[in-house]
Order: structure tokens, then sequence, then C-alpha cells
């Protein structure tokens, strides 16, 4: 069996004071992954959002670990995934609300996390104490594959470090946990992780509203739409700003302004500033710095800078975001960066420039500097 496990090979700085203890697992021992999720052990999948950190939901030892691999502070509850709505309904405690039965129907399969108040036996360190659980039906076939094979509901917050850049490959991962004890199960096709931002959160109210808690690659107007046309023309949307601090607890994950962080400062380029004379001075400072464009907006600077990626030059949403996080991981490996410079991509409706917008807002701790000198 060891040898079809894979070891990948990691430009980070390595400890070498702490044993490598991840494993890459081929897709084709999905039977010994559930049997590991029951017995209380981690296992990352891919999803079609993110790679996740799977842990078993219902078992108070192994949860703990999922927040210890991720050094994750229990005031951010977790993601629980099931394989069908039935299963999310024998964790929520209102198995007949209209707007839960509508989205459940129309979003699952799907980057939807929704969050409504918990039956009794949930444990509390999956909810933040909050007595709400989020739980999400993942499309992507090996996280459904596992889910089978599991036979449990499985946490799973994406598979990386908190607050550092989200993993969409299984290098990824390995990259923030190899000292994990931790199975990471490689996808062996090119549709892993498709979406690449994290799913939308919507919480569901007593009273039938909906809360759009983050940002995904669905929209506030499509759940509206969603439940209009089922005929819930009194559900109201709204969105939740979330700029909450880490030791506040909350009742979903994604609610703080610093999120998907890479290790270089970073930071959303004004207008005002991208529209600025080159001066030798402004010159001086790109040259240490890496640009990370969307639709060309500083193309201008890209001669004068360290290093240069446009998420996508035509401006469309799903290109940037499926490479989004590759991408910040990408910039943490450039020698002699000192900064990584977004630009300000404007406003939109479409669902994953909302996303993308918000992904890149986080990543530079919601700063927009007017200068670099």
């Amino acid at each position: 069996m060891e040898s079809s496990e894979t070891t990948f090979s990691t430009s980070a700085k390595n400890d070498n004071n702490l044993k490598i203890q991840a494993k890459i697992i081929p897709i084709d021992r999905m039977a010994e992954c559930g049997e590991r999720l029951r017995q209380g052990e981690l296992v990352a999948f891919p999803t079609e959002t993110v790679y996740g950190l799977g842990a078993h939901a219902l078992d108070s030892n192994a949860i703990p670990k999922v927040f210890k691999a991720k050094e994750r502070p229990f005031s951010d509850p977790l993601i629980v995934h099931v394989l069908d709505a039935k299963d999310a309904f024998e964790l929520w405690e209102d198995t007949t609300n209209p707007a839960l039965l509508c989205l459940t129907e129309n979003f699952w399969p799907g980057p939807l996390t929704i969050v409504a108040k918990a039956k009794s036996h949930i444990p509390d360190i999956i909810m933040a104490n909050t007595g709400f659980v989020a739980c999400r039906c993942p499309s992507h076939s090996i996280a459904r594959d596992l889910l089978r094979h599991a036979q449990v509901p499985i946490v799973g917050p994406s598979a990386n470090k908190f607050g550092h850049v989200s993993p969409t490959s299984a290098e990824h991962v390995f990259d923030d946990l190899r000292h994990e004890n931790v199975w990471i199960v490689e996808s062996s096709n090119n549709t892993c992780c498709d979406i690449g931002v994290e799913s939308t959160v919507a919480k569901v109210t007593d009273d039938g509203n909906v809360v759009l808690l983050r940002q995904g690659a669905i929209a506030a107007a499509d759940l509206e739409s969603c439940l209009h046309n089922a005929g819930l023309t009194e559900c109201v949307v709204t969105m939740k700003s979330n700029k909450v601090d880490k030791n506040v607890a909350t009742i979903a994950p994604g609610q703080m302004l610093r999120h998907y962080s890479p290790n270089i400062p970073s930071y959303i380029v004004s207008s005002s500033l991208a529209a600025k004379e080159l001066t030798l001075e402004l010159k001086s400072k790109l040259q240490r710095a890496i640009i990370i464009d969307y639709g060309g907006r500083l193309a201008h600077w890209q001669e004068d800078s360290l290093k240069y990626k446009d998420l996508s030059p035509n401006s469309v949403p799903g290109h940037a975001t499926h490479v989004v996080f590759d991408t910040l991981r990408w910039a943490e490996h450039i020698e002699s960066a000192e900064l990584i410079l977004f630009p300000t991509i404007g406003e939109g409706t479409d669902a994953l420039f909302l996303a993308l917008k918000d992904r890149l807002n986080r990543a530079a701790s919601g700063i927009t500097i007017d200068s670099l000198v």
C-alpha cells in the first residue's frame, strides 16, 4: 500500500525539527479514506470550490484535530458536508422551513452553504457555540464518493493554515499541512476546484428570510429569484457586512476582513494611484512589487514590476476565480518581493465577480492605497 502514496516536494521553508506526516492518497483508495474518517482521523479532499480538511462531523474527539491542524480559533465554525438534503435535515432543527426546502432543492449539490438552527445533538464545537450549523452538499465527484464511503457527515473547512491562501490542489494542502497527520486525496483530473473560491454562505432565519454571509459562485439575486419563483415572494434576501475579529464567535466561516492572505504585504491600488505618472520613485517601488492584475487594469506597470500576472486579461470572472488562489501562492515564492498589488476592479453584479472582489479585498486586509512612496 505504501507504494501508492506520494510526497510532494515543496519550496516552502522546512522545519527540520518536525516530521513530515501528510500523505498523498490516490483516488482508488477512497474506501480506506472513508474508514479513516469513521475512525476519527483527517482526510483532505477536493471539491468544486477548494480543498477541504475532512473529519467526522459528529465525533467530538475528531473535530478538535481539525482546529489544531489548521491553527484555527474555536470562534470560527465549520461547514458540514453531506451527501444529500436528507442528511442535512438530520442536522437542522426545522425540517419544514419552505426557504430551506427551496434552496436545497434548487442549489444542491453545488457551491451553496446553508446555515440554520441545529438539532440538540450537534457538537457545539463545530458551531462556535452559536446553535447554528452550516451544511453544504458538494457536487464534485471525489467529494461525493468520499461521503458515500465514509457514511457520516464530514466537516470540511479549507485545508490550509488558518487565514492563509485557500488550497486548490493537493500540493497546496501539502505545503500547509505537511507536518500534520492527514491523508490528502489527489485529484487526477482537471476539474478539481473548478470554481476556485469558497462557497456562498447563506443563513435561513426562522421566518424564512435569508442573509448572505459570504459571497461565492451564487449571488444574493440568484437566491431571491429562486425563492420568488417558488412562490415565496415574502422572503427577503439581505447581505451582511463581515468584518469581525477572530475572537468573536460567528455562525459561519469567512467573516473576518483579513483572510485568504499571502505571506507578503498586499494592497489594492486605488484608481487614482493607477492613473498617476510613472515617476522614478514609483518605478523603484514597482521593481520590488508583484502585480496580480485583472482585465489589464495595471498592465501599464508590467514592464517596471518585479513580476506580473493577469488573472483574466479579458475580465472573465470565472477564469479569474479559478486561478486566484494558485496565483497568490505563486507570488509567495517570488524572491525579493516586498509587496503584492491588486487593481481596483470596480463594480459588478455577477456572482463570481463579487466573489473575486471579496477575495482580493480580504487578501489585502481591506487596504486600498493612494501612494507607494
